[in-house]
């Protein structure tokens, strides 16, 4: 019996050996982060830019740089959530926009403790769960999709950088590139094309394709673009609690026909704390999904450096 105790430890020893030095061969991020950084994450949804970038949010301000959040969709095409947050079996469509009101609220008191003001935050009102459609489909007017949550086909008047703008690919791509030459960033984080939620997905391709088409107009806007991870599989889930994040199983050794390159964030043990704050603040998805959401409170935050240019 001791001897079997003795041999599970020396396993689990190995592996916890086996994972730090796995993150510690990573490139390292800090080397590109100064002062002069001027950071724009797009993130999908109200809660994904503080799981996956909550911790490089907090550097880049506590070095002086200046941090623009982006959310493409404001989540309100959840019906799972909206039941459970209303205690409701059929969501109206006036159920659905006042879920996504919720989920903007949310998201402004989770930026606020990572350092942000409502300025610094902009929320686009694109639909939830349809952003692929407008990718795939709707390319430009007077096509516009229609989202069978809220039944809207264009984003709230409030939200609309651009008049007149609808739910299509080339209205969402001209708002992007309207951002992006506002605030000239030289560091972008998004999600990366292999992300496997559709929304990530596409959202990748969206800010791909606006910062091609920022090129043609302003050559000297060229951000360095990095992508967090969200979904893919049971990740990071299916890795010990408090261990480092490492990249999951599986995942493509090369994206765009380029080498991926992974860069890992070391974070403190205050930055880790306020990134689990934050991530409180999304009570309607805690309520759904709880241990995935805590999942990506970790000593150190996960990145694919994409390489310069645009994407093939």
């Amino acid at each position: 019996m001791v001897r079997y105790g003795l041999l599970i430890v020396l396993a689990v020893f190995t592996v916890t050996v086996s994972t730090f030095a796995h993150a510690e061969n990573l490139e390292r991020l800090e080397p590109i982060l100064s002062h002069k950084t001027r950071l724009i994450v797009f993130s999908p949804h109200p809660d994904d830019g503080s799981l996956g970038a909550g911790g490089l949010i907090q550097r880049v301000l506590s070095l002086g740089g200046k941090v623009k959040v982006v959310y493409m969709t404001s989540g309100d095409g959840f019906p799972e959530g909206v039941e459970l947050e209303d205690h409701i079996s059929h969501p109206t469509a006036n159920d659905y926009r006042n879920y996504g009101k919720e989920r903007e609220g949310e998201a402004l008191k989770a930026l606020s403790f990572l350092g942000l003001q409502k300025h610094d935050v902009t929320f686009l009102g694109f639909p939830d769960g349809g952003l692929t459609y407008l990718l795939s489909k709707y390319r430009s007017d007077p096509q516009a999709y229609t989202s069978p949550f809220t039944q809207e086909n264009h984003p709230p008047a409030s939200d609309m950088i651009i008049p007149h703008t609808g739910y299509n690919d080339r209205d969402l791509r001209k708002e992007i590139v309207r951002l992006l030459a506002d605030f000239r960033p030289n560091l972008l984080a998004t999600t990366p094309s292999e992300d496997q939620h559709p929304d990530h997905y596409a959202t990748y391709h969206f800010v791909r394709e606006a910062l091609t088409d920022l090129g043609k107009e302003d050559p000297t806007i060229k951000p360095r673009v990095l992508t967090f991870l969200i979904h893919f599989g049971h990740w990071p889930m299916d890795t010990s609690t408090g261990s480092s994040l490492n990249p999951p199983e599986g995942f493509p050794d090369k994206a765009h026909e380029k080498e991926v390159r992974w860069a890992s964030l070391l974070l403190s043990p205050e930055e880790t704390e306020t990134k689990r704050m934050a991530i409180h603040q999304y009570h309607t998805q805690m309520l759904v999904m709880d241990s995935y959401m805590l999942s990506f409170v970790r000593p150190n935050e996960l990145f694919i450096m994409e390489h310069q240019g645009p994407a093939k």
